[in-house]
């Protein structure tokens, strides 16, 4: 690219690429095409118009409309005029948009025919031009005028060292502050890009990111059409909005944030978890040796053996633009083992938008590459090889638009400016970052935290779409935004308990620091930027509004769509029984039972069964599982047919209970035979209290859970007469998930639970067991503990006693969790002990009252009786030997 001064001289040379499209831009039906030539013309003659108008050198004009190939030749005439171009969002809140103006020292502004009818009211004193309508409708200034202009000449010049625009910070640490680019700075960054080769003339880039912010302004539209390469503007955001003008627009490049990379990569792999099996598993092997190959030089074998896959997504596409946000080192690896060549970097409005980048054919995955061209970094303040970034050279700008103490603040007193972010350089000059200085977590006892690295892995979670570490009292703690798709899909009734599970499960793999004290579930998504970063300084009023349990927009009116939704008759009666059914809470459609309400498992069998008793509405099971709020109920609840018969009994018939096949029985034998030596020999079971079960059936026993060892102890632990008369409840995630699991489990006479899709069946052929006299083994913890210690119990085993009361015998089983705990792939040898207590009888049971339900208050002593073997002091009580 020839050497430019400024963007003027830069414009002169758009027309030269002539009919070559310059922008397509999508929003419905055919794409709106602009070639180079009609670009440089159209820009000239608005420019040409602003002038005869009264814009002069250095005045700043906004830009506050959606993206645009009016917006973008609006652009070009604002600089080419010798103003000053100030892109502003267009969703700015009144006050925001206000201030913003006022800092700028905007009198000039460009926008939509609605958006005037908000802003001039607020900005009296801005002269306004309307870029779709004609004035006569406004009674602005519009754009035809401009583009009607009898003036033509020339426009003053330009400085290199002038002012070409003022973009504002995205604001994620607090209020965004104005950044004066110069067309040297701005220049700097384009002349580095387009050393590259990366793209060029007759390239198409499909720019989704609104222009207002440095980013995609400067690495997505001015440096692509001063090289020559289309710009595709989508007509929305969503999947199939940029698929289309992805394949429509033969889109060669994509200019996006981790975050679109990231879910394409999501979507990749679940577009495969549908495929046979075995070509899934083959594509992944492709997929690992190319990444292999791809990481030792050698890129072919990504090009040609993927290029099928990458063909579903865009014939022609072959490089991705990352920036905005870190990318996630995952998600860099599966990109560029597909075959797609990946720009990435580091930068900030402050350096126009790009300070290093990973050059092709020497990117360095998880770093954000080396300084461009003539700019210069430093580390300072280093800690664990980890410092501030500070940067120098042509890039940077001169100081912060009317706030000197700011400017002072951001520079040192050598001239370097001070990033704020944290980071490290290696041997080779690539920068690695760690985090932005003021987002860095400080806990009570003085240790750093960074939170991204870890955030990220707990965003893995299945049933959790976005998480945020923040400090609250010295301590960490999580804001966690649930998958309601997700949890619809897997079985929504143990939402918050598997959450729970699941981010405990995740925290044992990271360093004790990085691991919750406690979380809070919200309801919307965490406030982030348009480029994907999380507004922290937003965190601690939203997580206090979690805890209380008030979500954003409580107390809001109803939509037209929804107020009338409520008034048809079905609806109407429904949400009222709700309201009646829960006078203490303030319901909303959007409320999340599981959460906002407290509805367990239990909770949902009794709110069902009211239906039924109520209204005889009849849910299965599978349609209870995918309510993940109130409007999902009404919407079940009103579309479920009637019945006056319980489902129940029907879910209980089962063929557990019945005599074993010859050969069946005789395995079971077997396996019982080996699971007592290998307890007795392996794990020097020990058995206590054995003497204080009673001599009749049927009783339910309530161990402890911490290990997969636990039934097989439990079992050597009775007697072979007892043990014969047993059932156990099974988790259905566990227990019957192959063939053989689900032989061994019928032999074992295991019966399945599932907590999250089968709860009332599950409970029901539980009550099945004990009613046709046999022993029941049930765990109220519904899972095994994370660490050992013993956990609340869920009421289910408070039904169980409910529907059919039987005595309770609690047993704690010790040792198990030393010998195989969670996470653990094989066990070890370990000594193990089964106590058994006293037996509770369901009279005393029965009449437990602590202020909770009858069920959670059953549940609670049954526990309590299990913690007290727990601690108990073993008097070494003679075992009984199992025959």
């Amino acid at each position: 690219m020839d050497q430019f001064r400024t963007l003027q001289e830069l414009w002169s040379r758009l027309g030269s690429y002539g009919e070559t499209a310059a922008i397509i831009a999508y929003s419905g039906g055919v794409p709106e095409v602009w070639s180079f030539t009609k670009l440089a013309e159209v820009s000239a003659r608005a420019a040409n118009g602003l002038t005869e108008l009264g814009v002069a050198r250095a005045d700043r004009v906004a830009l506050v409309a959606p993206n645009s190939p009016i917006w973008i030749a609006g652009f070009w005439a604002i600089v080419t005029a010798g103003a000053i171009a100030v892109p502003l969002d267009p969703q700015s809140k009144d006050e925001d948009l206000v201030r913003m103006l006022e800092t700028a020292g905007c009198h000039w502004l460009f926008t939509t025919t609605a958006a005037a009818r908000r802003i001039a009211p607020l900005a009296p004193g801005c002269q306004i031009v309307i870029i779709d309508a004609d004035e006569s409708e406004t009674g602005h200034h519009s754009w035809v005028r401009l583009l009607g202009a009898s003036r033509a000449g020339g426009f003053p010049p330009a400085a290199s060292d002038g002012d070409a625009v003022i973009v504002f910070t995205s604001g994620t640490t607090g209020a965004p502050k104005a950044v004066p680019l110069t067309h040297a700075n701005l220049l700097t960054n384009i002349t580095a890009l387009a050393a590259t080769g990366l793209v060029g003339l007759g390239d198409r880039a499909l720019l989704p990111l609104p222009l207002y912010h440095a980013y995609p302004l400067t690495i997505g539209m001015l440096t692509p059409l001063a090289l020559g390469c289309g710009v595709i503007l989508p007509g929305g955001i969503s999947g199939p909005e940029l698929v289309e003008a992805l394949r429509s627009g033969k889109a060669t490049a994509l200019l996006g944030v981790p975050r679109l990379y990231a879910a394409l990569c999501d979507n990749i792999r679940r577009t495969m978890a549908t495929w046979p099996r075995v070509l899934a598993r083959l594509v992944s092997a492709l997929i690992a040796v190319a990444g292999w190959t791809k990481r030792r030089g050698v890129s072919w074998p990504a090009r040609v053996m993927l290029r099928p896959l990458r063909n579903t997504l865009s014939p022609g596409l072959r490089l991705f633009v990352s920036g905005g946000a870190p990318i996630k080192r995952e998600v860099e690896e599966m990109l560029s083992a597909m075959g797609w060549e990946l720009l990435t970097g580091y930068g900030l409005v402050e350096t126009a938008s790009m300070l290093t980048f990973n050059p092709p054919g020497a990117a360095v995955l998880g770093s954000a590459g080396r300084p461009v061209p003539g700019m210069e970094l430093r580390i300072v303040d280093q800690a664990d090889g980890i410092g501030e970034i500070e940067a120098r050279g042509p890039a940077l700008f001169a100081g912060y638009c009317g706030d000197p103490v700011k400017t002072r603040e951001a520079f040192t007193a050598d001239g370097w400016f001070r990033t704020g972010d944290l980071g490290s350089l290696d041997d080779r000059g690539y920068l690695h970052i760690a985090a932005r200085k003021a987002e860095t977590i400080v806990l009570a006892d003085g240790k750093k935290l960074f939170p991204e690295e870890f955030e990220s892995v707990y965003a893995t979670v299945p049933l959790v779409r976005e998480v945020a570490l923040l400090e609250q009292n010295g301590a960490l703690v999580a804001l966690v935004i649930p998958d309601l798709d997700a949890a619809r899909e897997f079985g929504a009734l143990r939402m918050q308990e598997t959450i729970r599970d699941e981010l405990a499960a995740k925290g044992r793999l990271l360093p004790s620091y990085a691991r919750p004290t406690g979380y809070v579930i919200a309801h919307e998504a965490l406030p982030r930027t348009q480029l994907g970063k999380i507004r922290r300084h937003l965190l601690p009023p939203i997580y206090a509004a979690a805890q209380r349990h008030i979500p954003s927009g409580a107390g809001e009116a109803l939509s037209a769509e929804d107020a009338a939704w409520l008034q048809r008759p079905t609806v109407a009666k429904l949400w009222l029984w709700l309201k009646q059914r829960f006078p203490d809470q303030e319901l909303r459609l959007d409320t999340i039972p599981q959460i906002d309400l407290g509805i367990d498992s239990l909770g949902w069998v009794e709110l069902t069964l009211a239906l039924e008793r109520d209204f005889g509405i009849v849910m299965k099971e599978s349609e209870i599982a995918q309510i993940v709020s109130l409007r999902d109920l009404l919407r079940q609840a009103a579309s479920a047919h009637r019945a006056t018969d319980s489902a129940l009994p029907a879910a209980a018939r089962t063929p557990w209970l019945e005599q074993l096949p010859p050969w069946l029985a005789v395995l079971r034998r077997i396996g019982e035979v080996v699971v007592r030596s290998v307890m007795r020999r392996g794990f020097e079971l020990r058995v206590e209290g054995v003497a204080l079960l009673p001599s009749f059936e049927p009783v339910l026993l309530c161990p402890n859970h911490v290990s997969y060892l636990d039934p097989f102890a439990l079992g050597a632990a009775l007697a072979s007469a007892r043990l014969a008369r047993t059932c156990w409840g099974g988790w259905t995630g566990v227990a019957f998930t192959s063939h053989l699991r689900r032989l061994f489990s019928r032999a074992a006479r295991v019966i399945p639970v599932d907590p999250d899709r089968g709860v009332a069946s599950s409970l029901a052929m539980g009550r099945a067991t004990l009613e046709k006299n046999w022993n029941l083994v049930w765990f109220p913890e519904g899972a095994r503990s994370p660490d050992g210690q013993l956990q609340h119990f869920q009421p289910g085993v408070g039904a169980l006693v409910t529907m059919h009361p039987v005595p309770v015998i609690p047993v704690y089983i010790d040792g198990t969790f030393a010998a195989w705990p969670v996470g653990r792939k094989l066990p070890r040898r370990r000594p193990i002990t089964v106590r058994f207590g006293k037996a509770l009888e369901p009279e005393t049971l029965l009449h437990t009252s602590a202020g909770l339900s009858r069920e959670e208050a059953i549940a609670s002593t049954i526990r309590d009786a299990v913690a007290s073997l727990a601690t108990r002091v073993s008097s070494r009580v003679k075992a009984a030997e199992p025959d």
